[in-house]
């Protein structure tokens, strides 16, 4: 995948926080300084695009007087993923075919520090405000906001309090930009969907806190946006997007143990696509293509590199609810297959030429954890399952390339 050049050369990883991230949990430093450096990087992107574009110069002003109003709350508007998404894909691409999202930003951020806000022209029926909503428009054209009737739809939160540590994610079903992860989108949950879908977070929640307290501190430093996606009728999905810290889109009838899961999983490649924002781990130009044994088809060394650094902290998760008294044996079953994966990952990153020395640093540290999970005992039966297992996936692979 192409990278855009790392904008946030102003913000550094030390090398604890390296490691740190590397190890997979309790990494509140690390995420800090990922976020102090989305947002360098949202910041840069928006003065790019507003010096290189005079119709984004009004908007730009707008966030600065925002920003010169009150920091934080016209920081959190940068920071917001959509705006990041935007910024990107405007820069590698020009113009898109939707209106740009910098005047909804410059909107949010007007409304966040108490000025007069211009109302941009609407997407799709609604103005999003991002962080705080969205305002239902339809064609008639508004110069004056209002949050005070039904066409308002505020942004719901879903929060989860346990052993003191509190997740709180908003629930977004309602920003037209919300739909960057290549999967449609939900509409607007029903009040009985957003309950439904806040007890399973809760309970998701607990088993997280409970049994994997190192990853749910992870998550509750950085995680921050959830996004439902539409049912297909063809299973259930999860995704993350590169430029979109602390956001996932997931299918929103998750059990609560696929739901804690699934957090553990989708936080990993934002971590993970935040750190390549800094650090580079391997040459861009890698042409070779890699077995990944979770995915029928060959992969870049990106990919593979995302997958293994994924699935070891399911693989961790999975370890720790062994314990659990009737998620046990499937978690027995689920990380005696996942660590032989990861193990297997591993192997295809160690012949991998274009890894950097901090790329190989970066594999090393990811050994330590598949060590530690290979060492785990299992019921011989349940390995050989697992490893049988592998052994289909890799053959299908091979056949695959003939």
């Amino acid at each position: 995948m192409e990278q855009l050049p790392r904008f946030s050369n102003s913000v550094r990883l030390t090398a604890p926080q390296f490691a740190q991230l590397a190890a997979g949990h309790s990494a509140v430093d690390g995420i800090a300084t990922l976020q102090a450096a989305q947002l360098s990087r949202s910041m840069l992107l928006v003065k790019w695009l507003a010096g290189a574009d005079p119709a984004l110069a009004r908007a730009a002003m707008s966030l600065a007087t925002a920003q010169r109003t009150c920091r934080p709350a016209a920081n959190a508007v940068l920071a917001h993923p959509w705006l990041s998404v935007w910024a990107v894909q405007r820069l590698r691409g020009g113009v898109t075919d939707r209106p740009d999202y910098l005047p909804y930003a410059a909107l949010a951020a007007t409304l966040a520090t108490g000025g007069v806000p211009r109302v941009p022209a609407g997407h799709l029926g609604v103005v999003p405000v991002p962080g705080a909503g969205a305002w239902r428009i339809g064609r008639r054209p508004r110069s004056r906001f209002d949050r005070s009737g039904p066409d308002w739809l505020p942004l719901r939160h879903a929060e989860a309090t346990h052993q003191s540590l509190t997740l709180r994610l908003a629930v977004d079903d309602i920003d037209p930009y919300r739909d960057c992860y290549g999967r449609r989108t939900s509409p607007r949950l029903t009040e009985a969907a957003f309950a439904s879908w806040s007890a399973n977070l809760a309970e998701a929640w607990r088993l997280l806190t409970t049994f994997a307290p190192g990853h749910a501190v992870e998550l509750a430093a950085g995680l921050r946006i959830f996004v439902p996606l539409a049912d297909y009728g063809d299973g259930q999905h999860s995704v993350t997007h590169a430029d979109a810290f602390g956001a996932f889109a997931a299918s929103f009838d998750l059990t609560p143990a696929d739901l804690a899961i699934t957090m553990v999983h989708e936080f990993q490649h934002s971590k993970l696509s935040g750190l390549l924002t800094l650090v580079r781990l391997f040459d861009d130009a890698d042409p070779m293509r890699y077995f990944a044994p979770w995915r029928a088809g060959p992969r870049p060394i990106s990919g593979l590199l995302q997958g293994v650094y994924a699935f070891t902290a399911v693989g961790e998760v999975w370890a720790s609810l062994r314990e659990h008294p009737t998620l046990g044996d499937g978690a027995t079953r689920q990380v005696a297959l996942v660590r032989l994966q990861i193990d297997r990952g591993i192997g295809e990153l160690r012949r991998a030429l274009s890894l950097t020395p901090a790329g190989h640093r970066w594999v090393d540290l990811l050994t330590e954890r598949s060590t530690r999970l290979m060492a785990l005992e299992v019921p011989p039966d349940v390995h050989e399952e697992a490893s049988r297992a592998l052994a289909r996936s890799e053959r299908a692979w091979l056949a695959g390339r003939r």
